[in-house]
């Protein structure tokens, strides 16, 4: 017996000595702290591709490896100074938002295990309702944040800067007419997360936003994270939003500040739970190692092991080509490719950018916070290089191809495409068209005349129409877009009206 141990212990100490030949490869090179190199990338990023200010957190093996601010929070101007970026200035950090609302469900589902992933959503929202009857009785809450419902991408989004707010979005779900069949398409949206937020809420007794800081920032050790609810106008350090431009005159990035803030917290926290978390880069490293220890932190559990699994199990495929499969799981695109399975999630909103991404076959974690509110493709680019150099592979080239292709399409000229020629079709008289419509949910629409102009107003909508075609009018709303609104005519005079938000809303019927 004694023999055969000795036997078994030289063996297993051949393999051991054969492994560590292998990770002497400099291909096969494992890094126990950050990349050398990587500051340098991340200013980079500052100083050519013109971010205002950047934050960034980097967990290898548990232990954060990577704390730094890049940048300014505020740029200044002829009677204030700049505000550099620390690690502990706060960010919008969009739609990374969207995890922390998954992650919450899971956590509340640890406590009330009657919520199943599988059952469906109305066996805990009674008033819950789609537009078809048979997708209200199957749809399951796996699939509220899965990206599948069968609306057009950003359905209802454009809706919050006229007035819906969070429960109003909930119940106009009823009314609008999906574009798709339920489970064959993906098509990214905001306003489902609301859905969500409803099981939240209707389970610990509190708003998602008191929930999230109970159950997740205080146990995460998340002392200065918050939502927008309760901090977007009062938060002291808060990033100021920019947004990225081509100059005027000639082609360079240039950077202008966001001065929309009123309409960033209407659509902001009318869609919460999909985009309005408030963190730092120190915070979210916590966020992060959680997630790497599969749901606990400093050794507490904060979401079992099998519904933490869940939030990462695919649900939806996103794209493929013949490097990548990509798949939409709870808050989290999860890819399969040259990098391993890399978990990530970027955010884009009013003046901020964010990436958060996971890579447990290394036992690494980044997050990327930034008030650049053009585009998360630095922040995207520099998260894989730097997998490629915890990888060993010398393939850290991403920044320089994406910010190329940046460049390209920002500088990119103007074609003038030829006018289309149309035979116009005038419109009835003001008088066919005025009155008052009504949608259930929606309410009560008003078309109106002052000064010989035709007007729409519903909610906070009160704007002017422009005659394009017909009884096809447009429309502007600030804070959301132009819009066309329909009018259907029976003789001489209008009977119903409808607008376009991507998906059919229905007909608005005159009283």
């Amino acid at each position: 017996m004694n023999f055969f141990r000795k036997l078994f212990k030289a063996g297993a100490l051949m393999a051991i000595l054969a492994l560590a030949g292998c990770n002497s490869n400099p291909s096969q090179k494992y890094f126990k702290s950050i990349p050398q190199e990587f500051d340098a990338m991340c200013q980079r990023a500052i100083d050519e591709w013109k971010v205002p200010g950047m934050a960034v957190a980097v967990v290898k093996d548990g232990e954060v490896v990577f704390l730094k601010g890049f940048g300014h929070a505020h740029l200044g101007d002829s009677t204030t100074a700049p505000v550099p970026v620390t690690p502990q200035t706060q960010f919008v950090i969009a739609s990374t938002s969207k995890a922390f609302t998954s992650g919450l469900l899971a956590n509340v589902m640890d406590e009330y295990p009657e919520i199943k992933w599988d059952a469906p959503v109305k066996n805990y929202l009674p008033d819950f309702k789609l537009y078809d009857p048979w997708v209200t009785e199957n749809f399951q809450v796996r699939e509220i944040m899965s990206h599948h419902s069968g609306f057009n991408s950003y359905a209802l989004d454009d809706l919050p800067t006229w007035g819906y707010n969070r429960d109003d979005l909930y119940r106009i779900y009823a009314t609008v007419r999906p574009t798709y069949s339920f489970r064959t398409k993906y098509a990214y949206n905001n306003s489902m997360y609301t859905i969500a937020a409803k099981i939240i809420e209707k389970y610990t007794g509190k708003s998602w936003d008191d929930a999230i800081a109970e159950r997740i920032f205080t146990p995460l050790e998340m002392k200065n994270s918050t939502t927008g609810n309760k901090s977007f106008y009062t938060a002291e350090n808060l990033a100021q939003g920019y947004r990225m431009r081509k100059a005027e005159d000639k082609d360079e990035i240039t950077v202008v500040p966001r001065t929309d803030k009123d309409h960033a917290f209407a659509w902001l926290s009318a869609v919460a739970p999909a985009g309005f978390v408030i963190s730092t880069a120190e915070d979210m490293a916590n966020w992060v190692k959680m997630h790497l220890a599969h749901g606990t932190f400093n050794g507490k559990e904060v979401i079992s092991r099998k519904n933490h699994n869940m939030l990462f199990y695919p649900q939806t495929i996103t794209g493929s080509d013949s490097t990548r499969l990509t798949n939409y799981a709870q808050g989290w695109t999860v890819e399969f490719g040259q990098q391993g399975r890399y978990i990530r999630h970027t955010g884009l909103a009013y003046g901020y950018t964010a990436l958060v991404g996971l890579v447990p076959d290394l036992d690494l974690g980044f997050v990327f916070l930034t008030n650049n509110g053009s585009s998360s493709d630095p922040q995207s680019a520099l998260g894989r290089d730097l997998i490629e150099l915890y990888r060993g592979t010398n393939r850290t080239t991403h920044f320089d191809e994406y910010f190329a292709d940046y460049k390209e399409d920002l500088f990119a000229k103007d074609e003038e495409k030829p006018a289309e020629e149309k035979t116009p079709v005038a419109p009835l008289a003001n008088k066919a068209y005025t009155g008052n419509y009504y949608l259930d949910v929606f309410g009560t629409a008003t078309i109106y005349e002052k000064e010989g102009n035709l007007y729409f107003k519903l909610k906070d909508v009160d704007a002017k129409l422009e005659h394009k075609n017909g009884n096809t009018f447009k429309f502007f709303q600030p804070g959301s877009g132009t819009y066309d609104l329909i009018f259907t005519v029976k003789g001489n005079r209008a009977k119903s009206l409808t607008f376009d938000i991507k998906d059919p809303v229905g007909d608005f019927v005159r009283k």
